[in-house]
């Protein structure tokens, strides 16, 4: 690896933003007791907690445009001084998050201890670069160059950090020893990397990422785009090895058995994979990465399939593959883990993000997979409204067997994952919409307004009880 001084060179390009207009944040809560009161770890906020409440900070601020829900039919007050708002407690607990859990791209699994995050945080940590390319959103209400260019050293950070020390070999080092993690937020996390080369390389990127020349990038990640390609092919190595044709379904030390987050890592870390290969590898690279996009279509299908293993209010914690199918492995639906599932599956350079200038090797291999993936997120969605909002915020828990609440605790981890679902996924069926396609479907227009509403409702929880401040 080309190891630079990222660290640096992204710090000199930062540019440091006014003073924001609220209290600045503290960190963020793990969640509420059973009388609402905040709670907080004895050793501080977690990494987990930190990385999905700022993604789910960012799409409630992108969501908040005036094309959904700050359209004149639902909420138009929304795109102004409210979608600020969110833009600046988000570049707070930024600062907040980078000062407290990360030093020199090594996240820390809670703020007061040293041991290290495991693969999910970086994982996470990845999602940044959602709201980094999001400053046009923003840019009517003067936040542009701070979301553009405030999580620029952090980001290099990671980068440099998780491809300069954590990978060697085909692997990402997993600080809890699990092989399935490592494999799955291994992927899941170099995916971000991966998609900063895709960037600068499409149309799509021609305003931010496409104005770098690739030495000024590979300065900021910590590597070449080279360097990339022979890490995607490593990593395509490694899923090869673990390949069970049997199971239609990578095994490894949980054999095919995983959890239902675990799956969610992997999809989208897959696809970081063969596009690298197929958009800057050569003609070998290229075979590769439509067998990976073939096993990715195949694994997604199993899950989304009718006779597979949703069900109306959710999908099980863990699941298990075999002979290409796949089937409850758990008694229970961990509800955070479901809404992983989707934001994963949907959520930035996902599975169906095949704009030009990218591989688009699922629709051209799997055309139907965005229809079936679509029609199980509609269900989930819908069930969810049914099933799992009884007391207006998500529980932690339900049975498997018939969605009844078995820990109705409330979870900063359950919250953000739910928002990021929400904002990421809803338009991928058919069941839901923004206003501007309501038109006269009352039944569209009473289910989105709905899903709205719930989704406003646990982003206020999130800033105004889950996230910390004076």
């Amino acid at each position: 690896m080309m190891k630079q001084s990222a660290i640096a060179a992204a710090a000199a390009f930062s540019l440091l933003g006014p003073a924001l207009a609220q209290a600045a944040p503290l960190g963020v809560a793990h969640g509420l007791d059973h009388q609402d009161r905040v709670l907080v770890h004895a050793d501080g906020m977690t990494a987990d907690d930190a990385f999905m409440t700022l993604g789910a900070l960012t799409v409630k601020g992108r969501l908040m445009r005036d094309s959904e829900l700050g359209h004149d039919d639902y909420r138009p007050e929304l795109a102004d001084g409210p979608m600020r708002e969110i833009g600046e407690t988000w570049l707070g607990l930024l600062d907040t998050v980078h000062g407290k859990l990360v030093d020199e791209g090594r996240i820390r699994a809670q703020s007061g201890s040293d041991d290290e995050a495991a693969p999910a945080a970086y994982a996470d940590a990845a999602y940044l670069y959602h709201m980094h390319h999001s400053g046009g959103r923003f840019e009517h209400l003067g936040l542009y160059d701070e979301i553009t260019h405030n999580p620029a050293p952090l980001m290099s950070a990671l980068a440099d950090h998780l491809v300069n020390e954590r990978y060697a070999d085909g692997e990402v080092a997993a600080a809890n020893d699990s092989g399935t993690d490592a494999l799955a937020f291994g992927l899941d996390a170099l995916h971000g990397p991966a998609y900063a080369w895709v960037r600068q390389h499409k149309p799509g990127g021609e305003d931010d990422m496409g104005q770098l020349e690739h030495e000024t990038l590979a300065g900021w990640l910590g590597h070449s785009r080279d360097d990339m390609v022979e890490i995607a092919r490593a990593m395509a190595d490694t899923a090869d090895a673990a390949w069970d044709d049997d199971a239609g379904m990578f095994v490894r030390d949980q054999g095919a058995e995983w959890s239902v987050d675990q799956v969610g890592a992997l999809l989208r870390g897959l696809k970081g994979v063969y596009e690298t290969l197929y958009l800057f590898g050569d003609a070998d690279d290229q075979g590769r990465a439509e067998t990976l996009a073939d096993r990715t279509a195949s694994i997604t299908r199993a899950i989304v399939s009718e006779d597979g293993p949703i069900r109306d209010w959710g999908l099980p914690e863990r699941i298990a593959f075999e002979d290409g199918e796949a089937r409850a492995a758990s008694d229970h639906v961990d509800v955070a883990a479901q809404w992983r599932f989707v934001h994963q599956v949907t959520g930035g350079f996902s599975l169906l993000r095949e704009r030009e200038g990218t591989a688009k090797l699922l629709s051209e291999r799997a055309p139907e997979l965005e229809g079936e993936l679509g029609a199980a997120i509609d269900r989930l969605l819908e069930g969810a409204l049914e099933y799992q909002l009884g007391s207006a915020i998500f529980p932690t828990r339900l049975a498997y067997e018939d969605g009844s609440v078995t820990d109705p605790t409330v979870t900063t981890r359950s919250v953000a994952a739910f928002m990021m679902a929400v904002a990421n996924g809803y338009r991928t069926g058919e069941a839901f919409d923004r206003p501007g396609s309501w038109g006269d479907d009352e039944a569209l227009a009473e289910r989105s307004r709905a899903l709205y509403d719930a989704f406003l409702d646990h982003g206020e929880l999130l800033t105004e009880q889950l996230t910390l401040r004076d």
